[in-house]
């Protein structure tokens, strides 16, 4: 006997170039179909959803509600956001990825499939534990928050703040080609990131990497939309992993890449470090861009300590 449910909908319609827009029609189209309730709520600037969500927990509604997330990373990023700082931060999470890079959804084995998603929900599925980082920070903006994916400065950062902040990427996304602008940008970041100094602490070790280039505290295997930037990385390992990349040469970083695409075998080269535990602090010398699950921080100094902390998810 399948499992009666009411689906509450908060939907990013920019995310995905357009694909959001596409996947809620097809996920509405169904809900229809088999007469099941549903509300919707659109996010109309960045970080409505975090207070929808919140607002959507504090409601406590009762197990045959499902709140569904359609969007990219970054949409499921604040909807986690306001859920865990919601009077019930357990409330589980069903996410339908419909956007760039849709990492997370990659990393948690979720399905893009509308149809399938809800053939799932209405089985009663147990929610699953998740793993999700934690932060805390000196950013005066953002002193503390969570995410799915990474939280990286350097290379990463300095791509995605680039293309974030481009008139191209407008002008590519009503062509439907706003990727592109992310495969203009690595090569600008190859040209102009700098290294810098950056001192990483866990529980049993202190390391300290001056020609750092890529550091990235991550909870899974990818970033940049697929890219295993360490393949042994889980969302159910129960700790994080912070890898360093120290700057290569221009040639280095094109073996490097190509290792990565092959076979996952870059992790053996002596430019790559990490380190693994539940908790690690991160702290580098002088000013780099930051992203936090593809959304970009503004140039500084960073002193971060990041912490393994989890979130309910139905899949």
């Amino acid at each position: 006997m399948q499992k009666k449910i009411k689906v509450h909908l908060l939907v990013n319609e920019v995310a995905g170039n357009g694909n959001a827009i596409k996947a809620n029609a097809s996920l509405q189209s169904i809900l229809k179909k088999l007469n099941i309730p549903f509300k919707q709520q659109k996010s109309h600037y960045p970080g409505e959803l975090i207070s929808l969500a919140k607002a959507y927990a504090n409601h406590h509604f009762s197990s045959d509600h499902v709140l569904i997330v359609v969007g990219g990373d970054g949409s499921f990023n604040e909807v986690l956001n306001g859920i865990k700082s919601s009077d019930y931060p357990e409330t589980p999470i069903t996410y339908l990825p419909a956007g760039t890079g849709n990492d997370f959804a990659r990393g948690a084995g979720l399905t893009a499939d509308p149809r399938q998603l809800i053939n799932n929900l209405l089985r009663d599925p147990e929610s699953e534990r998740v793993d999700c980082g934690y932060f805390t920070s000196n950013i005066k903006q953002l002193p503390n928050g969570y995410f799915v994916n990474n939280f990286g400065i350097g290379f990463d950062a300095f791509v995605v703040h680039q293309s974030n902040h481009a008139q191209l990427k407008k002008k590519l996304n009503r062509l439907n080609s706003g990727n592109l602008i992310y495969g203009l940008n690595v090569v600008q970041a190859l040209a102009k990131q700098d290294k810098f100094t950056v001192t990483v602490k866990t529980k049993n070790e202190t390391i300290r990497y001056g020609d750092a280039y890529f550091v990235t505290t991550t909870n899974h295997p990818y970033f940049g939309g697929g890219f295993a930037i360490l393949p042994k990385a889980d969302v159910y390992s129960h700790h994080l992993d912070t890898v360093i990349v120290e700057k290569p040469s221009l040639g280095k970083f094109l073996w490097l890449f190509a290792k990565l695409i092959k076979n996952g075998s870059h992790v053996n080269a002596p430019q790559f470090h990490y380190v693994e535990a539940k908790k690690i602090q991160v702290q580098t010398n002088k000013a780099e861009y930051a992203q936090i699950d593809g959304e970009d921080i503004e140039k500084q100094n960073f002193k971060l300590t990041f912490k393994i902390d989890h979130f309910n998810l139905l899949k």
